[in-house]
């Protein structure tokens, strides 16, 4: 019996404590409601573009990009940076027809027969960087009969054209 009394005290109390809260006023700051900028959106005129390349080339890429920085003094230098470079250098012929319907790349490595381990990496380019790369792959794939072109084999492009347009960087 002496539970059911305590029992039946607290809830008394319990409901006092409600009553005088209830008589209390209180004032509550006004909340302002910001949208959150999201630093991981990629603009508009921007494309996210996945690649994947031997590690050899992905150190040659970095060596490149050390250059640029170090020798060249582009504090601003980056991957995404190399890369566009590298998109511009095989572009810059006239082999290569601009607005070409899109292809995609073969999936795999170079040569299946090698365990060389490779490395991803993701950069982003603009949509114009986008398209003459596009415009490359499709000469690669339908002018030259290239199907099974893929993504390392594109980077060796790209870093073949570095190195032959940068020879002080390797």
């Amino acid at each position: 019996m002496a539970k059911k009394d305590q029992g039946q005290s607290k809830k008394e109390d319990f409901s006092t404590l409600l009553r005088t809260l209830g008589d209390r006023q209180v004032t509550v700051p006004t909340q302002k409601v910001v949208p959150i900028k999201n630093d991981n959106s990629i603009k508009k005129d921007t494309h996210k573009l996945s690649l994947r390349m031997y590690i050899h080339e992905y150190e040659n890429l970095l060596r490149f990009v050390n250059y640029m920085i170090i020798d060249k003094k582009n504090i601003n230098y980056n991957m995404s940076s190399a890369i566009s470079t590298g998109i511009h250098l095989l572009t810059d012929n006239d082999l290569i027809s601009k607005d070409m319907t899109k292809v995609k790349l073969a999936v795999g490595r170079k040569d299946q027969t090698t365990d060389e381990a490779s490395k991803a990496t993701t950069v982003i380019i603009s949509l114009q960087d986008m398209n003459l790369l596009n415009d490359y792959i499709y000469y690669k794939m339908m002018i030259e009969r290239n199907t099974k072109y893929s993504r390392v084999d594109l980077m060796g492009d790209i870093i073949g054209a570095i190195k032959k347009e940068y020879p002080d960087a390797f």
